[in-house]
């Protein structure tokens, strides 16, 4: 009996122990679920308020640009949106940014009239800007069946026949792009030729100028093919300290007064304009991106905005 008893004993604080250590494990992981709860709402306290610095720091820029508007004619690198913003810090967080002026790009949708059908004039823009770049005429026509409206393919370009022999298979746009990223479902258009275009292309909706007051060097040659690479050289130099006012300004200043000008291919006034913003808040970080269009005095409509 007594060999029962002690067994029994043994049984009873093994059970006991059991207990304690199950509880002590519930209670500790009821423990961490709770600490990985608070974080993930800290998280998200975070995240909302950053997304609220930014919010602010949108609309602060489209502040500057109706400014802008309202006290210049024309719009150059040397105006206060044009300013980079290094990380700044406010209440509990962060931000910084940048603005830059679309229009100092050439846009991607000028290949396509406004009737649907593809611009030639503009197809020759885009063609020595690619070659400029080293990148193969062949994107030309590419594209331009990506954009028109028709389902019929130009020498060297693709419609709908090849992109549904793709796998997976999809079907050609047939309509303006919205982002330059776009580029990449383009018969070929490698990751490769999309970076090197980036600094120099845009996608705007309809038909826009370019601003020779903040175009690239390559875009003035691409657009204006009788400058050499000295006399665009030149032009940004005299840029610099003297903006050029409007065309007649711009013609006035060209090395030689024989070279041809397009007005409907350049203009000093921009409407578009995008904005890189980084802000934190906590251990919360996020970018945001958004594209403005000025029409006037009043505040730019946001035509899109993301996170990341």
């Amino acid at each position: 009996m007594t060999a029962l008893h002690r067994a029994q004993q043994g049984a009873a604080l093994v059970m006991a122990l059991l207990v304690v250590a199950l509880a002590t494990t519930l209670s500790g992981m009821m423990l961490w679920r709770q600490d990985v709860w608070l974080r993930q709402v800290e998280m998200q306290r975070d995240l909302a308020q950053t997304r609220l610095i930014a919010g602010a720091a949108i609309q602060w820029a489209r502040a500057i640009l109706a400014y802008d508007a309202r006290t210049s004619s024309f719009d150059h690198a040397g105006e206060p949106w044009a300013v980079k913003v290094p990380p700044s810090r406010v209440e509990g967080g962060e931000i910084g940014g940048e603005m830059s002026d679309e229009q100092g790009k050439w846009n991607l949708n000028n290949l396509i009239s406004a009737d649907g059908t593809a611009n030639t004039k503009e197809q020759e823009v885009f063609r020595r800007l690619l070659r400029l770049l080293d990148l193969p005429s062949v994107l030309v026509p590419a594209l331009t069946d990506w954009l028109d409206t028709n389902s019929e393919a130009m020498p060297d370009g693709a419609e709908d026949a090849y992109y549904l022999s793709l796998s997976p298979p999809y079907r050609t746009a047939n309509r303006a792009l919205t982002d330059i990223d776009g580029l990449l479902r383009v018969r070929g258009f490698t990751a490769d030729a999309v970076e090197r275009l980036r600094a120099h292309v845009t996608a705007l909706p309809g038909y826009h100028s370019v601003n020779v007051n903040t175009a690239s060097a390559l875009v003035l040659a691409a657009l204006i093919p009788e400058l050499s690479v000295t006399d665009v050289q030149q032009l940004i130099a005299l840029r610099k300290s003297i903006p050029f006012r409007d065309l007649s300004d711009f013609r006035t200043r060209l090395p030689r007064p024989d070279i041809a000008v397009d007005a409907t291919q350049l203009d000093t006034r921009s409407r578009f304009f995008s904005v890189q913003l980084r802000a934190s808040y906590g251990r919360a970080a996020i970018t945001t991106e958004a594209m403005f269009e000025r029409q006037g005095v009043d505040w730019p409509a946001i035509v899109w905005q993301k996170f990341e």
